[in-house]
């Protein structure tokens, strides 16, 4: 059955269609919680992400998140406005318009290959993003908008800043992960056996990247095969003004 806004439980649900398996219905669960999280960095501060409460209708296809009752609510707005029109700009074809990060349009790829090709034969479902209880489809289009801007893509040598966050073995590939502080998104990098040292010591830490960085054709950056691994300070350990404060004087002119 289809909703309606009656039967929408918060500002912030995801509609599915029915007779989903446990598999796919998981796949949409974890695409649905990444694409929130993934605004949300875009638009606060890792210090005031903040929290959710999830909501769900026994008997029903709805999955909702409601912000806990601490959160800003200037920056719960800012994130339903932002999920919103994402979505419609990627449904016109608006890859840049959309304000998304590299892990934000993955998330909302793999929902919209859930609606790819609905029909009764079909393993697909339909999918609807209700967002303060107006629904915004989220349409196989998506998914064909995405991948053919992801095919064009250019590589150039440059630096990746940000937080190293997770180190993985990937079938032999040693791969870690750094949230990049200028796109406030989560970058993919690999690096040799012999980085991996490094790798270990700088986990959680400020790191500069560098190596050849592989962009996307609007210039955010996807991937990096790293050359080096550099430990930059934490914010706790950066000058203050006070510190700075006299160590810069303009003469007058002449």
């Amino acid at each position: 059955m289809t909703a309606t806004p009656d039967t929408i439980p918060t500002d912030l649900t995801l509609e599915l269609g029915e007779n989903l398996t446990p598999e796919r219905f998981l796949a949409a669960t974890r695409a649905f919680f990444g694409y929130v999280r993934e605004v949300a960095y875009v638009l606060a501060p890792e210090r005031e992400l903040p929290k959710w409460v999830v909501v769900v209708r026994e008997g029903s296809a709805l999955l909702a998140v409601s912000p806990a009752p601490n959160a800003d609510g200037r920056v719960i707005q800012s994130i339903y406005s932002r999920a919103e029109e994402a979505i419609r700009h990627l449904d016109g074809g608006e890859i840049a318009g959309s304000g998304l990060s590299e892990a934000a349009l993955k998330h909302l790829v793999a929902l919209s290959d859930l609606a790819g090709s609905y029909g009764p034969r079909s393993r697909a479902s339909p999918v609807r993003m209700w967002i303060r209880r107006r629904p915004v489809e989220v349409g196989a289009n998506i998914a064909r908008v995405v991948r053919d801007d992801w095919r064009i893509d250019y590589n150039d040598f440059g630096t990746i800043e940000g937080r190293l966050e997770t180190i993985q073995d990937k079938d032999g590939n040693l791969q870690m992960q750094v949230r990049d502080a200028t796109f406030r998104q989560t970058v993919r990098c690999h690096f040799p056996e012999e980085m991996l040292t490094d790798a270990f010591n700088n986990f959680r830490k400020r790191v500069d990247v560098s190596g050849t960085v592989h962009y996307r054709k609007n210039g955010t950056p996807v991937s990096i095969e790293v050359a080096a691994i550099e430990k930059l300070p934490a914010d706790d350990e950066l000058p203050t003004a006070n510190d700075v404060r006299g160590l810069l004087r303009l003469d007058p002119p002449p």
